[in-house]
C-alpha cells in the first residue's frame, strides 16, 4: 500500500475532506446562530392568516420548541431511516438524501412566517442530519486505509469547527444590521444551504463504499474502487479479506428485525453498542453544552453584545486550532489515551470555572468575565481534540459491516438524546445548585476517564479485524493478515 504522503493519493484525501466539509457543516449554526435571534422574529412577523399572538408568551414556547425539534428529528431518522437507506441503496444515496432534506427544509425555515411551519421544518433539518452524519462517518471509515482512517475521520470534526466559525462570523456580521429586520436571522439560516449543495455535487464524483459493493455482490466494481482509491493494482488481499468477512451474506438482504436482533441479542455486538452509547452520551455529559450556554449568559451581564459576539468568533477560531491538533495525535497516541487525557482536562477546567465564579465577590466584574473566557477556552482545548472528535471516530470503526449502519445510527444518536435530556435537566440543577453544578460535571468527567480507560484500542486495526479486538475468544485473529488462509479459505460462497 502506498504511503499516505504519496502525491497520487491526494485526490482521495481531497475528496474525503471535501465530503466531510459538507457533512459536518450541515450541523453548524443550528443552535449557536439561530436559537437566540429566532424567537422574536417568528412571533413578531405572522402571516396574514395567522392568529395574532403577543411576543411575550410565545418566546418561551419558541425557544423550547426550536431547541427540541432538531434533536428529535435527528434521533428518529438516525434510528429508523439512515441504515434502511444506506444498506439498501448505498452510502452515497443516504448522504444525498440527508443533504436534500437539509437544503429543502432550511429554505422553508428561512422563508416561512408561520411558527409551526418553522418548527416542523427544523425537525426535518434535524432528520437530514440524523441520516447523513452517521452514514458519512461509516462511509469514510469503510473507504479510508486503516493507517490514516482516524486522521480522515478527524477532518470531519475539523471542518465542523470551520462551519461553527462561519456561523459565528455570520452572527457578528448581522447583529449590527437592524435594517435587515427579520433577515438578520433568515440570512444565517439560508446560508446553510450553500455547503450541502456543494456536497451533493461533490459526492457524485466519489466512489461507493467497496465494502457495501461486496455486500451487494458487486465484487468487480469493488475491485475497481479499491484500485482507484489505493492507487495500486495490488488490492487482491484486501478485497478477499473483506469478502471472507461477509461471506454468506453477499446479497446484503438482512431484514431490519434480524439486524436489530443481532445488535441487541448478540453479546459480542451488544457490548460494542453499550460502549459506543456510553461514549456518545458521555460526550453530552461532559457538560460542554451547559458550560457554553451558561457562560454566554454570564458574558451578557459583563460584556457588551458586540464583545460577546467577538468572544464567540475567537472561540470558534480556537476550536479550529484545537481540533486540528487531533489530526496529528489520533494515529500516534491512540483513541483511548486521548479520551482519558481529555476527560481529566475537562474535569479540571470545570472545577476551576466553578471555583472561580463562586470565589468572585463581584459576579459582574470584568476580571471574572476574562477568567471564565480563559476557562472556556481551556475546556475546549481538551474537549475538541478528544471527546468532541473521537466519539465519531470510535463509533464508526467498531461494528461488523452487516449491522454497521444501524448500530452507528443508534449509538451516535445517544449524543442527541444526551443533549436533549440535559437541556431539560440542567436548568433545574443550575437553579438549585447555582455554579456548584459544574463541580458535578467535573466529577462526571472523572468517571468518564476511569471507565473509558478499560475500552479496547482501535488504532491501526482493520475494520475486518475488530472482532479479534473486542472478543478475545475470536478464532479469526486476522488469519489472512498472518498468511494462515489459503485460496479456498478466501473463496466467497455464491
Amino acid at each position: 500500500m502506498l504511503s499516505f504522503t504519496n502525491t497520487k493519493q491526494q485526490p482521495l484525501s481531497t475528496s474525503l475532506m471535501t465530503m466531510r466539509l459538507g457533512t459536518w457543516t450541515l450541523r453548524t449554526g443550528r443552535v449557536q446562530t439561530t436559537d437566540r435571534p429566532l424567537c422574536a422574529p417568528v412571533s413578531l412577523e405572522p402571516s396574514p392568516q395567522a392568529t395574532p399572538v403577543s411576543p411575550a408568551p410565545i418566546a418561551p414556547l419558541c425557544s423550547h420548541s426550536i431547541r427540541f425539534q432538531t434533536p428529535v428529528g435527528s434521533i428518529i431518522a438516525g434510528f429508523f431511516v439512515a441504515s434502511l437507506v444506506a444498506d439498501r441503496w448505498g452510502r452515497k444515496v443516504a448522504m444525498v438524501l440527508g443533504s436534500f432534506l437539509v437544503i429543502v427544509f432550511s429554505i422553508v425555515e428561512a422563508f416561512t412566517s408561520q411558527f409551526v411551519v418553522h418548527v416542523v421544518a427544523r425537525g426535518f433539518v434535524g432528520a437530514g442530519q440524523g441520516v447523513m452524519v452517521p452514514i458519512a462517518s461509516v462511509y469514510v471509515g469503510e473507504l479510508a486505509p486503516r493507517e490514516v482512517r482516524g486522521i480522515l475521520l478527524a477532518y470531519g470534526r475539523l471542518f465542523f469547527t470551520f462551519g461553527n466559525l462561519f456561523a459565528s462570523i455570520a452572527g457578528l456580521a448581522t447583529v449590527n444590521a437592524p435594517w435587515l429586520g427579520s433577515w438578520q436571522w433568515r440570512w444565517v439560516v439560508l446560508g446553510q444551504v450553500i455547503v450541502p449543495t456543494v456536497f451533493v455535487i461533490a459526492v457524485s464524483f466519489c466512489p461507493e463504499s467497496p465494502r457495501w459493493l461486496i455486500l451487494k455482490g458487486e465484487k468487480d466494481e469493488a475491485r475497481k474502487v479499491l484500485r482507484m482509491v489505493r492507487q495500486t493494482d495490488n488490492v487482491h488481499l484486501e478485497l478477499e479479506e473483506i469478502s471472507y468477512t461477509i461471506e454468506g451474506e453477499r446479497d446484503g438482504q438482512l431484514g431490519t428485525f434480524t439486524v436489530l436482533k443481532m445488535i441487541f441479542c448478540d453479546w459480542k455486538i451488544a457490548k460494542r453498542l453499550l460502549m459506543t452509547v456510553f461514549i456518545n452520551f458521555g460526550q453530552a455529559a461532559t457538560g460542554q453544552n451547559a458550560l457554553t450556554n451558561y457562560s454566554s449568559q454570564i458574558y451578557d451581564t459583563i460584556f457588551s453584545t458586540d464583545t460577546v459576539f467577538i468572544i464567540n468568533v475567537c472561540s470558534a477560531i480556537m476550536n479550529v486550532l484545537f481540533t486540528f491538533i487531533v489530526t496529528f495525535m489520533v494515529e500516534r497516541i491512540g483513541r483511548i489515551k486521548l479520551f482519558v487525557i481529555g476527560a481529566i482536562g475537562m474535569a479540571i477546567s470545570m472545577t476551576c470555572a466553578s471555583a472561580l465564579y463562586l470565589a468572585a465577590p463581584d459576579k459582574t466584574s470584568y476580571s471574572l468575565g476574562v477568567g471564565l473566557v480563559v476557562m472556556l477556552f481551556l475546556f475546549s482545548a481538551f474537549f475538541k481534540p478528544t471527546w468532541g472528535t473521537l466519539a465519531w471516530i470510535y463509533t464508526a470503526e467498531v461494528f461488523p459491516i452487516l449491522v454497521r449502519t444501524q448500530a452507528v445510527g443508534i449509538a451516535s444518536q445517544a449524543q442527541s438524546a444526551g443533549i436533549l435530556l440535559l437541556s431539560q435537566v440542567f436548568p433545574i440543577m443550575f437553579q438549585r445548585w447555582s455554579f456548584n453544578v459544574f463541580f458535578f460535571f467535573g466529577a462526571v468527567n472523572i468517571v468518564l476517564a476511569v471507565v473509558i480507560s478499560f475500552f479496547p484500542e482501535t488504532r491501526g486495526v482493520k475494520l475486518e479485524d475488530m472482532d479479534s479486538v473486542f472478543d478475545r475468544n475470536s478464532v479469526r485473529k486476522s488469519k489472512i493478515h498472518n498468511g494462515e488462509y489459503d485460496d479456498s479459505d478466501l473463496s466467497v460462497k455464491t
